[in-house]
């Protein structure tokens, strides 16, 4: 009888303590945010029938929340879903923990590399040419960060930072697809394609010496494949800041690009900066080179600028000139200039 009144004494008591560290943290609550960015376009291009005229709308709302428990750690979730109706109307979606070690997300998220990349300023909002929201209809996109596996679910670990540094690794089991297919008992997971497992390897750092901030990254993503070439990016990037001015630039080699054997592209883009109080003006300047397997070359400039009219409403305008022949817009090449004036919107 003894033991058994000590025995349900410890039980009583562990059951305390765990419904005490249960309710001390509060539940995940989602908080609604997100951006709309809206732009009024007029374009001149030299072939093809797009419009001259145009509007051009892009957006995401984000349920985003965490909750943080009694030992510290932190856990909390990223749904983003898009604005307007894509192919892909839920875009990122994830968890992460967080706490002393570091931060882990587990979900359909970009990778260490792509996440941990710097490069040249953009001037403009969703106009730059790293990664653009908007771009010149039928020309490639300019983009130094690693982008060819995207937001295929990953398991990514970044370090805490020390010293300015800090480390990031992701595992992505199927680089092919975000998201299952199949229905019934036996249905696969994921749908096989061509690409299999990737791999991403990443560091930046982040300091600053009196009044000049520096931010740099470097960083190596390999997709294997059982039926083609892997295709692997390297990219590495760096910005300065100093007396309202910030100059960076970056660069991106990736071999096997999009799936195709032999096919080498190289990214790189230089920007600079200005900014006071509540404005910004700047320039950059995008370059893409196609070798070996095809061969084609882009140029893009953009010269534009921002101003905040008040808490999460901004005012931009700008202009970008294109141009490109072979494989990166048809043998006969194509130019582009195109004007915008927009609204962006955050909440």
């Amino acid at each position: 009888m003894k033991k058994l009144v000590l025995g349900t004494t410890a039980l009583v008591a562990a059951t305390a303590i765990t419904s005490g560290a249960a309710t001390a943290a509060e539940k995940i609550k989602l908080n609604l945010g997100g951006y709309l960015q809206t732009s009024f376009v007029v374009a001149d291009y030299d072939t093809g029938d797009q419009l001259p005229t145009d509007i051009r709308h892009e957006g995401e709302v984000h349920f985003t929340g965490s909750t943080t428990l009694d030992n510290g750690l932190k856990f909390g979730v990223n749904i983003q879903l898009e604005a307007r109706e894509t192919t892909d109307q839920v875009d990122e979606t994830f968890i992460f923990i967080e706490g002393s070690f570091g931060r882990v997300n587990i979900g359909s998220e970009n990778s260490a590399a792509y996440l941990m990349h710097f490069a040249s300023p953009s001037p403009v909002i969703g106009w730059g040419l790293n990664d653009p929201n908007f771009l010149a209809a039928g020309f490639t996109t300019p983009s130094t960060a690693p982008t060819e596996q995207s937001d295929a679910d990953k398991i990514t670990y970044f370090t805490p930072r020390f010293s300015g540094f800090q480390f990031g690794a992701s595992y992505t089991p199927d680089a092919d697809e975000e998201t299952g297919t199949g229905a019934g008992p036996g249905a696969p997971i994921k749908a096989e394609g061509v690409n299999d497992e990737a791999y991403s390897v990443a560091v930046n750092y982040i300091n600053k010496f009196n009044s000049v901030s520096v931010k740099a990254s470097l960083s190596y993503e390999v997709i294997t494949s059982s039926t083609i070439d892997d295709v692997a990016e390297i990219s590495a990037g760096l910005q300065v800041g100093f007396g309202g001015f910030t100059v960076g630039g970056g660069y991106k080699l990736t071999e096997n690009e999009g799936d195709v054997d032999d096919q080498e592209r190289h990214d790189w883009n230089l920007g600079v900066n200005y900014g006071q109080g509540p404005w910004n003006i700047g320039i950059q300047y995008a370059h893409v080179e196609f070798d070996d397997a095809t061969d084609g070359d882009y140029d893009a400039v953009v010269i534009g600028g921002n101003y905040i009219l008040g808490p999460g409403v901004t005012a931009f305008g700008g202009v970008q000139f294109h141009t490109a022949d072979d494989a990166l817009v048809g043998s006969e090449g194509d130019e582009a200039t195109i004007f915008f004036v927009g609204t962006a919107l955050s909440f």
